[in-house]
């Protein structure tokens, strides 16, 4: 699968867990993340590893409450192996704001995503 094939995998799960969508979201992760992942935002570790992903989320969406997400660009390496993607998250209870994340791949599944974001409304 390409990075930017799991960029997009990734846009549809983010949207999906943040409009509440009824899935298996443990399998989902399984199949879409490494054991290994790390995520990152604005320079804070937010997990360590796969299994801590939708705790993670969780957390956020009992803050923010639900939230869609609106893609506006998704731009691969040349070597397949990282993805820049940029997007808008607007939230019930928090607001919009503008994401920018690069993710890495390794066998064929998302091992990293570093992101950096603000919030614009």
């Amino acid at each position: 699968m390409s990075i930017e094939s799991l960029a997009i995998r990734y846009n549809e799960f983010q949207s999906d867990y943040g409009s509440h969508a009824s899935k298996d979201y443990p399998s989902i992760i399984e199949n879409l993340f490494s054991p290994e992942f790390r995520k990152t935002a604005n320079g804070q570790i937010l997990t360590h590893q796969a299994s801590e992903l939708e705790g993670q989320l969780l957390s956020v969406r009992n803050f923010a409450g639900t939230w869609s997400i609106h893609p506006k660009e998704i731009i691969p390496s040349a070597c397949d192996k990282k993805c820049t993607i940029e997007y808008t998250l607007t939230s019930e209870k928090a607001g919009t704001f503008h994401v920018i994340a690069i993710l890495t791949a390794k066998d064929q599944k998302i091992d990293s995503i570093h992101e950096v974001y603000y919030q614009i409304t």
